[in-house]
């Protein structure tokens, strides 16, 4: 644009005569590193400590999204330990998508049986052990405008000891020893979000199959299929409303660890892991999200542009199959959370939610959304 020169003369004492921002507002210098402190309790693993460390890969860069390195090390007071390596890249200005997930587990846990109807108290569950490595392997190349695809693979190597004396988990239980399963699967994405950490408009449509076969060493053959549909709507300034629907099934030989359950973390947040499991999973979520306004009092340069909350309703049942769904065995879950920008600039959160589900009220902490 070409502008005259009194257009530019009054352009220029106009920008002279504005105040001068402070220091503390200037653009935020690249973040490279962030380091969390784990302290968190829930019902399946009492309280945890541990830490989060996280290695920005690519800040600065506005060819392509963040990249980030994560690794969190947690124990808790019941003996449950995990270390987590999990990478995410973003490359050639977004055409690829890679992520992968190292993950050790020694974990103390309590099996419920199958259903959606194990209700059993948690003293009356059988008590068992699962130790082992698990890891998986993503990439994903954009083939059109925010579609993109590609291959994935999967594998675990697990022992379980069993500890219970209820005589739930049976030899028949699929998986009762542990073993090593491997699959090679695909995945499609939609990605139509104005965002990856915290969307605000827009929609993302994914789906994922996988199979385990002996052919490529998977002590069980069985399938695995998700579909995931989340859409975004603004609401005033700051906010947001999301809405999400994910149905996992799976068919064959399913080791009980593999079967289809909410996380009590991304999915019926505050529920037990594991507490009702079976071959399909339906699950519907609803969020209003948000980040304070710039008042005063939150202006000190740890919490300005880094503080928000979210309100939360979910639902979800277990089923056998697609057919046996009813409206009447949905179970609820809602609750608020806080949320904390380790990255201002791209809203990357650690989120403290707490869900009344269940008949208990429990925490679920994480980094990024839930969905």
């Amino acid at each position: 644009m070409n502008l005259s020169r009194p257009c530019l003369t009054f352009c220029l004492c106009a920008a002279a005569a504005l105040p001068r921002l402070p220091r503390a507002q200037a653009a935020p210098e690249a973040q490279h590193w962030a380091f969390v402190p784990i302290l968190i309790s829930n019902a399946e693993t009492g309280v945890q400590v541990g830490a989060l460390v996280i290695r920005f890969l690519n800040p600065g860069d506005t060819l392509n999204k963040p990249s980030t390195l994560g690794f969190t090390a947690r124990i808790s007071q019941k003996a449950q330990a995990e270390v987590d390596l999990y990478p995410e890249w973003y490359l050639r200005k977004n055409l690829y998508h890679v992520t992968a997930d190292l993950d050790f587990i020694q974990w103390p846990a309590d099996y419920y049986g199958i259903g959606n109807g194990s209700d059993i108290p948690k003293d009356s569950a059988d008590k068992y052990v699962a130790k082992g490595v698990s890891g998986n392997v993503t990439v994903e190349r954009e083939w059109f405008r925010n579609f993109s695809a590609g291959p994935q693979a999967l594998f675990k190597n697990e022992s379980i000891e069993d500890k219970g004396t209820r005589s739930l988990l049976t030899d028949s239980v699929a998986g009762r020893e542990g073993g090593f399963t491997s699959g090679l699967g695909a995945v499609m994405t939609y990605d139509g979000r104005d965002a990856i950490y915290w969307a605000r408009r827009g929609c993302l449509l994914r789906g994922m199959a996988s199979w385990y076969r002996g052919a490529w060493g998977s002590g069980y053959d069985y399938d695995s299929y998700s579909l995931e549909a989340r859409r975004f709507f603004p609401v005033f300034a700051t906010g947001a409303i999301g809405l999400s629907a994910t149905w996992l099934a799976t068919a064959g030989d399913v080791p009980f660890r593999d079967l289809a359950t909410a996380d009590g973390d991304h999915t019926m947040r505050g529920i037990i892991r594991g507490k009702y499991r079976d071959r399909d999973l339906l699950l519907l979520q609803a969020e209003y999200k948000s980040y304070f306004p710039d008042w005063s009092w939150l202006s000190h340069p740890w919490i300005r542009n880094r503080l928000g909350y979210a309100l939360f309703a979910e639902t979800g049942q277990v089923a056998h199959g697609p057919g046996d769904f009813a409206l009447d065995a949905f179970r609820p879950d809602y609750g608020a959370g806080l949320r904390y920008a380790m990255n201002p600039a791209e809203r990357m959160n650690i989120r403290i939610d707490i869900g009344f589900v269940d008949g208990t009220v429990a925490p679920a902490i994480n980094i990024k959304e839930a969905f």
